[in-house]
């Protein structure tokens, strides 16, 4: 269990958000990211796993011609 580094209240769970990641000018992605449900600090941010399975496949049938 942590505190957030905001409001020092114990995080227990956080509340999530879209967010883009990548490089500036570069190839980005679908994000999430984890906010204090107290003060809504951004506590972290990473590629959305989901979205990212979704893209994968999604790449794949259309490499067989197949349109999901």
């Amino acid at each position: 269990m942590g505190t957030c580094p905001k409001c020092g209240k114990i995080v227990m769970h956080a509340n999530l958000g879209d967010v883009t990641v990548g490089q500036i000018l570069g190839q980005q992605w679908h994000g999430i990211k984890y906010c204090c449900p107290f003060c809504q600090c951004i506590l972290g941010i990473s590629i959305d796993p989901v979205a990212l399975k979704t893209d994968i496949v999604s790449e794949i049938l259309r490499a067989f011609g197949k349109h999901p």
